[in-house]
């Protein structure tokens, strides 16, 4: 267990304190993947999401910026989200990023949700150029919180090429 924390904490001693704050740009993040992943009903998802280089907090490894996007289905389904992204910075190379965005679902042709207010929550792992565009595996998945009169949930896999914007 000890070994395991070391090794979770070692990019934090890599980094050093001399480091400036992480600079970003702009993302437009396209991507597909599976939409309901883990049930039979599967579809096909595709995305387009802006993830702003304004930051709430940055510092040598972390970069919290907001972001906005639409995902639609092969079904029918569309969700529009805004919410942040936490991006963390384990080498200038490789990127973890979990990210909460809330935002509305349309049922269309696809999976009953429950309640049109859905709460995403996700995890993604990529890959930075050094022009800082980036191409990753975001899984996310997306529940109404019990708030509706069902709470399914479901469960995306999507692989996404961000585009660094001037």
């Amino acid at each position: 267990m000890k070994k395991a924390i070391l090794l979770l904490l070692l990019p934090l001693f890599l980094l050093g304190k001399e480091r400036p704050p992480i600079q970003d740009s702009k993302l437009l993040n396209v991507g597909a993947g599976v939409f309901n992943i883990v049930r039979n009903t599967k579809s096909v998802n595709f995305q387009v999401e802006y993830r702003s280089d304004y930051s709430f907090y940055r510092n040598p490894m972390l970069f919290f910026r907001p972001l906005v996007g639409v995902m639609a289905t092969t079904q029918g389904s569309g969700y529009l989200f805004g919410g942040i992204a936490f991006d963390f910075f384990m080498t200038p190379y490789l990127v973890f990023t979990p990210s909460f965005a809330p935002g509305i679902y349309i049922k269309g042709g696809g999976m009953e949700l429950g309640f049109p207010l859905e709460f995403r929550s996700s995890a993604e792992l990529s890959y930075r150029f050094k022009n800082h565009s980036r191409f990753g595996a975001m899984f996310y998945h997306m529940s109404n919180a019990s708030i509706g009169f069902r709470n399914p949930g479901t469960e995306c896999l999507v692989f996404f090429y961000a585009i660094s914007l001037p």
